[in-house]
This record gives C-alpha cells, sequence and structure tokens, in this order.
C-alpha cells in the first residue's frame, strides 16, 4: 500500500507529521531551555491538530484558480487551509482541557501528548482519504512548486523570504500564547489543600465533628492535590488552638504525617486527633509544609498553606 504512489497512505505530510509529533512528544519530558521549547511546541499546539484534521474534513487538491468545483470532493485552498488549521487548533486546546475535566474530575496529564497523538490520528485518517482519491484530486504540500518559484523568481526571491519570516513569526508569536496557556510556569504551580470527612469513600468540607469531649478522638479527612509539576513530599501537622480576642493565647500538639504526592495526584489522608483542651473559641489548625516543618512553627506565615475549622471541646 505505501509502495503503491497511487494510493498510499503515507505521503510525505504525513509521514513528516508522525515523526515530528513522536519527537516533541518525547523531548517534551527533557529539560530544555525555554526559547527552544517554545519553537518544537508551537507548531504541535498551534498548527498540527487543525491541519491534520482538515486534511480529513477537506481532501481534495484546490483547483487552478482557486475555485470549488461540482464534484462530491471537499477542497480548500492552501491560503484558507493555514487559517483554519491555526483557528481549529486554538479551539481545540481548551476543548482537550474540558473534555479532562467533565471525564476525569480535573485536568489531567501534558496537553502536548494529547494535541501530538490527536494530530497523528488524525494524519493518518486524513492520509487514508486522501489515498482514496486520485492523484490529480488528491490534496499534496507543493513543495517542488514552491522551490521551484523560488529558483526562477528572480528578484522576486527577497520578497517570497521575506513573506516566509514573517509567517513563521506569527506563528511563534501565537505559539507563545498557547505554550503559556499549555505548559504550567513556574508562577502558576500550586498546591489545593483542605480540612473535611470522609463520606462514604468522598471527601466533604462538611459534617467534620465540631464537638468533641474531653479525650474523644475524631477522625479528619485532610485532601491534598499535588499541582507542583513534580512529586513533592509534604508535611501536615495539626494542633488546638485557644484563640481569644485575635490572638493565639495556647496551643496543643494534635499530630503529624508526612505524605509524597505524585504530580496531578490527589490524596486523601485520614488524621486522628485527641485533645484535652478545653473551653470555647477553640480551632483545630492544620499547616501544610513542602519538605521537612521548621523546629518553631510559629504560625501560618511559616507554613505553605494552613486550614483550621472551629470545635468546642467540653
Amino acid at each position: 500500500m505505501i509502495e503503491n504512489s497511487s494510493n498510499r497512505i503515507l505521503s510525505r505530510d504525513v509521514v513528516a507529521v508522525l515523526v515530528y509529533t513522536a519527537a516533541v512528544v518525547w523531548l517534551h519530558w527533557i529539560g530544555l531551555p525555554s526559547p527552544i521549547r517554545l519553537v518544537l511546541l508551537a507548531p504541535v499546539l498551534l498548527f498540527l491538530p487543525g491541519f491534520t484534521l482538515s486534511t480529513v474534513l477537506f481532501p481534495g487538491q484546490p483547483t487552478e484558480d482557486g475555485a470549488t468545483t461540482d464534484d462530491e470532493i471537499s477542497r480548500l485552498g492552501l491560503v484558507e487551509r493555514a487559517a483554519i488549521s491555526v483557528g481549529i487548533s486554538v479551539g481545540l486546546l481548551p476543548l482537550f482541557a474540558f473534555g479532562f475535566d467533565v471525564v476525569l474530575g480535573r485536568v489531567v496529564g501534558p496537553i502536548i501528548v494529547v494535541t501530538g497523538v490527536f494530530s497523528a490520528v488524525m494524519a493518518l485518517i486524513g492520509g487514508y482519504r486522501r489515498s482514496q482519491l486520485s492523484e490529480r484530486d488528491r490534496f499534496e504540500i507543493p513543495i517542488e512548486t514552491w522551490f521551484g518559484e523560488i529558483s526562477t523568481a528572480g528578484d522576486s526571491t527577497e520578497t517570497a523570504v521575506v513573506n516566509i519570516v514573517l509567517a513563521v513569526s506569527v506563528l511563534l508569536a501565537i505559539g507563545a500564547v498557547g505554550v503559556a496557556f499549555a505548559v504550567p510556569q513556574d508562577g502558576a504551580t500550586f498546591t489545593d489543600f483542605a480540612v473535611g470527612s470522609d463520606q462514604n469513600g468522598e471527601f466533604v468540607t462538611d459534617n467534620y465533628p465540631d464537638d468533641l469531649a474531653v479525650g474523644e478522638t475524631a477522625d479528619m479527612a485532610v485532601l491534598i492535590e499535588n499541582n507542583e509539576g513534580e512529586p513533592t513530599e509534604y508535611s501536615v501537622v495539626a494542633r488546638f488552638e485557644r484563640v481569644q480576642n485575635g490572638s493565639v493565647t495556647a496551643v496543643e500538639d494534635a499530630g503529624e504525617f508526612t505524605v509524597t504526592v505524585e504530580s496531578g495526584e490527589t490524596v486523601i489522608q485520614s488524621h486522628s486527633v485527641t485533645r484535652s483542651m478545653t473551653g470555647e473559641d477553640v480551632r483545630l489548625r492544620f499547616f501544610l509544609y513542602r519538605g521537612e516543618p521548621p523546629t518553631d512553627l510559629g504560625g501560618a506565615d511559616t507554613a505553605y498553606r494552613s486550614v483550621h475549622v472551629w470545635v468546642d471541646v467540653e
């Protein structure tokens, strides 16, 4: 099938898409400088998904004058195809993220992999659709024609080069926005931290015990969601605090634990607390630290995150 030029699926652009997406997905896991990552990721984010989908929807070669014919072949000119490729690609990025959120409950996984796999699959389907057309009707990127025009253009060669540089500059400018959206930067990293209760295996932020007798033990559920971009070891320290006039007048230790959470993962940890602190205006506070907690906990300023619930211990 590949050897038959009149019925081949793996045309040059299909092979180029497969090789490029495979290389980019692999290189994405390697720590590369930001400018290099931008150059590599911009096409696979902002052009290839839409371009490969356009080969599925419009497999036909445009006619000589750019007009469509009365046959049943879907045709599209190069300029229109390029514009649609960028537009569709930009529109697909939030749809991919939305799909993750609907199906899995949160956005997970590098979107580079998703767009790369999508582009590769669409390229193969588009290659198949074009292979069913005659060579005269099927869409092909006219590389030979472009090189021929440049070699015979004479004085217009400089103009052609300027147009190519301008087109690449526009693509990179748009790509910078796409990369910023799809690839979390250092300032966008964070950790979700919450305290609640475990209701039949589901975390809820209410129904936690708020009235404890002296010596009574309560089980709290602590949620940690790692969006730091790398596996992180967290330490959680709990303590009871008596608060009077907005100031902490007494504290008692309520235990601590350490847990390692993979990037993009969520852990719900059960933690039991038992205290003898009595009276009103008592709160149970949880401090989250990345790594080991400091010897002197101090207040919330020393913690990466902190949450609390009010309890009456009688």
